[in-house]
């Protein structure tokens, strides 16, 4: 089976594409893997554009690791082959990274592009867990995939809102004056 990350990585993605609840698994962990470090990446990436949007993308990537200890701790009982679901923080650093002319975001437009593809895959990462939780057939899993889709719209609602506030104010540097 092709486990990679996404809705749209996933078209075959019905009832026939797996009947182990540890395909269900796999695909969640993948999926929340992949959002850990495409967070991680944009925390760093923000950095010198705005410390705030920086914070906010290191809250949603452990938010991401809170979902992979939720899909353990609910794979237990189970016995659904939760040895193949690991921290995400514990495994190697993946290379999010396009290829861009900069890998930090300096500047307005910058900021709103990257902004507006966060929010974009947001969407897809609500898709796909509405899918999941449409052909899933464990009980054990039904709520806590249908606590995935909320969380992944209240994210929604956050970028959204964070794009909307852009531009920021530049910050003042802290111990600089401007000498005329």
């Amino acid at each position: 089976m092709n486990r990679t990350h996404g809705t749209e990585r996933h078209p075959g993605l019905e009832p026939a594409s797996f009947s182990l609840p540890e395909d269900l698994l796999a695909l969640a962990n993948d999926h929340e893997h992949h959002e850990y470090h495409r967070y991680r990446w944009l925390s760093l990436r923000f950095l010198p554009y705005h410390l705030g949007i920086s914070q906010l993308m290191q809250a949603l990537a452990g938010e991401s690791r809170q979902r992979v200890q939720a899909l353990i701790e609910v794979s237990a009982p189970l016995d659904a082959g939760a040895s193949g679901l690991r921290d995400p923080a514990l495994a190697p650093w993946q290379d999010c990274r396009e290829r861009q002319s900069h890998f930090f975001i300096f500047d307005d437009a910058l900021a709103a592009r990257e902004l507006g593809r966060a929010l974009l895959e947001e969407h897809r990462s609500r898709r796909f867990y509405e899918r999941l939780q449409a052909y899933n057939g464990i009980a054990g899993l039904d709520g806590l995939l249908g606590a995935f889709v909320e969380q992944a719209r209240a994210q929604c609602t956050i970028l959204e809102e964070t794009l909307e506030q852009l531009p920021v104010r530049p910050r003042p540097m802290v111990g600089c004056r401007v000498r005329g």
